[in-house]
């Protein structure tokens, strides 16, 4: 047996574990490229994105944290007894709508912590998560209402699911429409030097504590078996009848205890080359996302001059009309 540390990297990519087509929660995706359709007239969707408000606060907002806790949320949500098919139509219900990966993190571990108080879980919670957000709720009012669920969640008609879906495909479009103001106007105060906001942070440390805890926990009981089945092995070539027989027992159990023991270090190793890969995915993405703000931001420069030259061009024909407007003939 050997010794166990955790190493959680701040830069793991939780989300890809469970949901491989989401994205990052703190870097949403960014508004369409900008092209020569971009000098007409705005269109409804421009209009309602230019009425979408965005606060300083919420723009700064970085829940990074949460994103790499998901997957460990939802560990501990199958722990406390969620069912696999509730936990992942709440997460695939998030998704859909656009949802940051960070609000589906809150959202999963609130769900763990009331299923382990109450001691069983509610059935039906993926489906409370999809009339909930239909309704409107998300973030932490959504997260906090979990605690008031005291009931189970019946199945939906197909009249009630087709309504629901036709709520959630509306909000899908907002949301989409709200990521991308919200990305611009984090762009524009990060420029000015303003700085990120770190959420989440309390219980991403308290998680992070749970997981040293349990692997010093594991090391601890490793040495203690290690160290009793040495002595067992000392005391085996001189011991004979009842005695002999008690130790042998001994032996028998704590071999397999240190089996389990074995298994648990492994099941944290693989945890933890989990998230180092997910690091790996993230700076990845990270670049990615500069690279294509960059791009972005090129051509809008681009399409900037370009309007401006256009301008300059047509004040210039209007004024040599002018000109020879008043040029005597």
């Amino acid at each position: 047996m050997h010794k166990h540390t955790v190493s959680v990297s701040a830069g793991a990519f939780a989300l890809a574990l469970l949901l491989p087509a989401a994205g990052r929660a703190d870097l949403p995706p960014g508004p369409p490229p900008v092209t020569a359709a971009a000098e007409a007239p705005a269109t409804a969707s421009a209009k309602a994105s230019a009425s979408i408000k965005i606060s300083d606060e919420e723009a700064l907002s970085d829940d990074i944290l949460a994103v790499i806790d998901l997957p460990l949320a939802a560990a501990d949500a199958r722990a406390a007894g969620v069912p696999e098919a509730d936990l992942k139509e709440a997460l695939t219900v998030t998704q859909e709508v656009g949802l940051g990966a960070g609000e589906a993190s809150d959202l999963v571990a609130e769900e763990a912590e009331v299923t382990t108080k109450r001691g069983k879980a509610s059935a039906g919670f993926g489906k409370w998560v999809r009339v909930q957000v239909a309704s409107g709720l998300h973030g932490k009012k959504l997260a906090a209402k979990i605690k008031d669920r005291k009931e189970d969640t019946k199945e939906l008609s197909a009249e009630e699911a087709d309504k629901l879906k036709v709520k959630l495909d509306e909000l899908a479009q907002k949301n989409n429409d709200r990521r991308a103001k919200l990305l611009e106007k984090r762009q524009e105060l990060l420029a000015k030097g303003q700085k990120k906001i770190l959420l989440a942070k309390d219980r991403h440390d308290k998680r992070l504590e749970k997981l040293a805890a349990s692997s010093a926990g594991i090391t601890e009981k490793s040495g203690q078996v290690e160290l009793r089945l040495r002595e067992i092995e000392a005391k085996l070539p001189t011991a004979s009848g009842p005695e002999k027989a008690a130790l042998e027992a001994e032996q028998k159990r704590l071999q397999k205890m240190g089996d389990k023991l074995d298994k648990a270090e492994e099941k944290l190793d693989k945890r933890e080359e989990k998230l180092d890969k997910q690091d790996d995915k993230l700076g990845k993405i990270s670049d990615k996302v500069e690279k294509r703000e960059e791009k972005l931001e090129k051509r809008e420069e681009k399409l900037d001059k370009k309007a401006a030259d256009a301008e300059a061009k047509a004040e210039g024909k209007a004024a040599a009309k002018k000109d020879k407007a008043a040029t005597p003939q």
